[in-house]
């Protein structure tokens, strides 16, 4: 009876542990993507201002040419 018992200890331990490292796993690969969202973001809004400076250099390079 005692050995039973400690042996649904354990299993209960292991399945706990499990739980937890599947919940940080899951909670960083959210956060990653968050991440990743936020950083596609600001691309998005940084990359119109490089195409208009782009523009602008092209156009005063063919000035002084």
């Amino acid at each position: 009876m005692f050995h039973q018992e400690f042996d649904l200890s354990r299993q209960r331990a292991l399945d706990m542990r499990t739980e937890v490292w599947r919940n940080r796993l899951e909670t960083r690969l959210r956060s990653a993507r968050r991440e990743e969202a936020k950083a596609g973001a600001l691309y998005a809004e940084i990359a119109p201002r490089r195409t208009l400076i782009a523009r602008g250099t092209t156009f005063a390079m063919a000035l002084f040419r």
